[in-house]
């Protein structure tokens, strides 16, 4: 992992996806900041930065394929499978609906889904209470995946969600590209 990488990548998150004002959180809490970044997760700089950032934690892992809910794990899903496949590895991504669909086959997952026992990571933008995180992690296990890692870009280090996803991890590494102390000593 490129250290000029990671400290542009930061400065891309301090600049365009912290607000510092109180709003509410998917988990009903309210915080006094927020991280929106699918500001930078969707801007070509940002997506390769993450991917790059990505792809370099997760590459110890010998993946088939890398996924996540959507709607916030969506770019980082793309801009890690297309690291992974600048580096000559193929992992395919998928995307875990909040729902299954009301029609066709009633899926909870998009994509080139993986067969049984396929290693997979599961991904997501920032991590607070590790809901969507678990929610990920449940819905790949029961589609077949072997869960080997999961990654977050901002770790918020609040409300126990990372002892609560790595307890779902069943000793599989958690990683997180910063802490949400990282984007706030800036």
């Amino acid at each position: 992992m490129s250290d000029d990488d990671r400290m542009r990548l930061l400065a891309l998150l301090r600049e365009r996806a912290l607000s510092r004002e109180s709003v509410k959180l998917a988990s009903g809490r309210r915080s006094s900041y927020y991280i929106d970044a699918r500001q930078v997760l969707l801007d070509p700089e940002g997506a390769e930065l993450a991917g790059r950032l990505g792809h370099a934690e997760l590459s110890a892992h010998s993946l088939a394929a890398v996924g996540g809910l959507t709607l916030g794990a969506d770019p980082l899903v793309c801009a890690v499978s297309s690291a992974a496949w600048r580096a000559g590895q193929h992992w395919s991504g998928f995307l875990i609906r909040k729902e299954a669909k009301k029609h066709g086959f009633q899926q909870w997952l998009e994509g080139p889904f993986i067969e049984e026992g396929a290693p997979v990571a599961v991904v997501d933008d920032v991590l607070t209470s590790g809901g969507s995180l678990r929610l990920s992690l449940e819905r790949a296990r029961q589609a077949g995946g072997d869960v080997k890692a999961a990654l977050v870009v901002v770790d918020r280090q609040e409300d126990g969600g990372r002892d609560a996803v790595e307890a779902d991890l069943d000793g599989a590494p958690l990683y997180s590209l910063f802490t949400g102390a990282e984007l706030l000593d800036g």
